[in-house]
């Protein structure tokens, strides 16, 4: 009813305007019914500009933008320290490019791991270099650039992706041990989480979701290929579930 109302004085308003310019010049009639449509539209797009300002006040994405573009720049030139890596892989989902679901790392992955197969150096990078555009926390993303960069030839490349590699695993068992759900590895995304399994000479058997202190927290069953050796190893997947039900309410607003 409120909205009838209010349409209805608009209506009003209008057709009075309409009134006014019809008594003054020609000139007139031309000119003031359109700048008060421009004035209308000049109010929509900045009420619209607002709400999509609101979306973003959950979390202070301009910040984590700029804080995980300085840190990558520092990585590119070789600066990064072991602090450098632990603060990143923090602040990644916090930014404004990060998906819970890392739908365009999983395709390139796939993209990428297909090139290896047919040998098409070139192909792997390409999707490797999409999967680090993305996010440069991805350990797929550095082991393929390894190997492709070094199948290729390049050693310095192949070099500074692998100690990129060794730093994002190296935080990832800084961040807990994974023996507890108290003490669970802190992970990103399910791509890192069995990257990390395989990387470590394990292979993931089977999954279950448990709940520490109100933390999702990821159960994994892993063997060891060699020894036929099984134990579970827990992933703190909070970060994922935080963000899923963020970008939710922000999609609702």
């Amino acid at each position: 009813m409120k909205a009838l109302c209010l349409l209805f004085k608009m209506a009003i308003t209008l057709f009075a305007i309409f009134i006014i310019a019809a008594c003054g010049s020609t000139g007139n009639q031309a000119t003031e019914p359109a700048d008060a449509n421009k004035a209308l539209a000049a109010q929509k797009t900045e009420k619209n500009d607002g709400k999509r300002d609101d979306k973003k006040q959950i979390l202070n994405y301009v910040k984590a933008d700029k804080d995980y573009i300085a840190l990558v720049a520092k990585f590119k030139r070789e600066e990064g320290s072991s602090l450098d890596f632990d603060a990143i892989v923090r602040i990644y989902p916090l930014t404004s490019n990060y998906s819970p679901y890392a739908n365009v790392e999983q395709a390139q992955k796939l993209l990428a791991f297909e090139s290896m197969e047919q040998q098409n150096w070139e192909a792997c990078l390409t999707a490797t270099s999409l999967i680090l555009e993305e996010n440069y926390t991805s350990l797929t993303g550095h082991y393929g650039a390894m190997i492709c960069h070094s199948e290729r030839g390049q050693s310095d490349l192949s070099q500074y992706h692998n100690v990129m590699l060794d730093g994002f695993m190296d935080a990832i068992w800084r961040s807990g041990d994974g023996k507890t759900p108290a003490t669970a590895f802190y992970i990103t995304s399910t791509n890192d989480l069995y990257a990390f399994v395989q990387l470590n000479g394990l292979m993931a058997t089977s999954q279950s979701l448990v709940y520490y202190e109100q933390r999702p927290i990821d159960a994994i069953q892993v063997e060891n290929p060699q020894t036929m050796q099984e134990s579970t190893w827990y992933f703190d997947v909070t970060a994922q579930f935080r963000r899923g039900i963020f970008d939710d309410i922000e999609s609702r607003q």
